[in-house]
């Protein structure tokens, strides 16, 4: 995570599932207000062209939030067919579009120990510096191996939420 300091954010791509028509082509719904559902994961292109993709897996025996320096394409198959994943641009976004270009200027990636004795990476923050041409205040936003079930956010499961409000991460007690 460490390598992300010091980066700015030129891109954001979201890996999500289909099937909101009878084809099978158009994305689920993404967009919950302060946060976003990217199921399959959430790319963050740099100003250097590094992609970083946020991602579930099991890699540490249960899902978790899994982070690699490549592009998301390259852990999805059936892109674009039928039923299958599709990556959709998200740059336009008012949330991201606020964060675009700021440099990132920490990250922490925090573990859960679970009851079972296993510990699992379930999200990450990035802390955006302030934009002096915009006169904005430092933001910050999650990225987390979970999804909404009704009012509770259930981590470690087989989907990626990004989370910019600070009430909302709250709500997923991410933040206390």
């Amino acid at each position: 995570m460490a390598s992300l300091r010091g980066l700015r954010i030129t891109g954001v791509e979201y890996a999500l599932m289909t099937g909101r028509d009878e084809g099978g082509r158009e994305p689920l719904t993404w967009d919950y207000g302060t946060s976003h559902e990217a199921a399959h994961g959430c790319q963050l292109t740099t100003d250097i062209g590094v992609v970083f993709t946020f991602t579930w897996g099991s890699a540490f025996g249960r899902y978790g939030l899994e982070v690699f320096d490549r592009p998301v394409e390259e852990f999805l198959v059936n892109i674009g067919e039928s039923w299958g994943p599709v990556v959709l641009p998200v740059v336009g976004h008012p949330h991201w579009q606020q964060l675009l270009g700021r440099e990132i200027v920490d990250t922490e990636l925090a573990w859960v120990d679970w009851v079972s004795g296993d510990a699992t990476p379930c999200w990450v923050r990035l802390d955006l510096g302030p934009d002096a041409m915009l006169r904005t205040t430092p933001e910050s936003v999650w990225i987390a191996a979970g999804r909404w079930e009704g009012d509770r956010f259930l981590f470690a499961t087989d989907d990626v939420t990004v989370i910019f409000d600070r009430a909302e991460a709250i709500r997923t007690a991410i933040m206390k």
